[in-house]
């Protein structure tokens, strides 16, 4: 793996460790900060976090272990806002910005076959999210994590600084407000009842005219 792509997993892993038992937290943490480049690797391979050749990353037990794998699975727990046949959406834990998401491919496949389905699924987020929220703009990455390939969708404000860690507390109450269907007020149509007034004609009576 190269620097980048190594970069890459680590922040991942980072950012999802509050799905990690509270024990395993802190000691997996110092654990990766403080690993060379083989030493990650061979931590992600001795964890059956990298899958080699096994098409499906799957483990002894026959299970997969990639950390999007488990997330589609439901094995780890996320805060899911749209979904179809093929990907799940779901809310960032470590987002740059308000309705920061990730568009995860149920199977495992790479960052080049990525469906066509996950940048439709990408597209109704963009939609969703331009409603509830109205951001500026959008930026939209393609990432490739454990060999997972993903679609990133970042709702762009204006004042997106770094990452920040989102609460349980947050991300629910953010998965509530983007889940909730928008009701369009109904437009009802004013009937204007016209009266036809009938025309009352007065006869004024004729005057003589006078004679001074």
């Amino acid at each position: 793996m190269n620097q980048e792509q190594i970069d890459s997993i680590k922040d991942n892993l980072l950012s999802q460790l509050e799905n990690f038992p509270e024990d395993q937290r802190f000691e997996i943490k110092d654990k990766i900060l403080a690993m060379s480049n083989e030493e990650f690797e061979e931590f992600l391979k001795q964890n059956e976090l990298l899958s080699e050749g096994a098409e499906g990353n799957e483990g002894q037990d026959g299970k997969k272990q990639c950390l999007f794998c488990l997330i589609t699975e439901g094995k780890i727990k996320s805060y899911k806002i749209a979904e179809n046949s093929e990907n799940i959406a779901i809310l960032d834990i470590n987002p740059l910005s308000k309705g920061h998401s990730l568009v995860i491919p149920k199977k495992h496949v790479k960052l080049k076959d990525l469906p066509e389905s996950s940048f439709e699924l990408a597209e109704k987020v963009v939609e969703n999210l331009k409603e509830k929220f109205s951001p500026k703009t959008f930026k939209i990455n393609k990432n490739e994590v454990l060999e997972h390939g993903v679609v990133e969708v970042i709702p762009i404000y204006g004042d997106e600084k770094e990452r920040k860690k989102a609460s349980d507390e947050e991300l629910a109450k953010l998965q509530k407000i983007i889940l909730e269907k928008t009701e369009k007020p109904v437009k009802k149509e004013e009937k204007i009842e016209t009266k036809n007034e009938e025309k009352v004609e007065v006869k004024l009576p004729k005057l003589k005219p006078r004679i001074p």
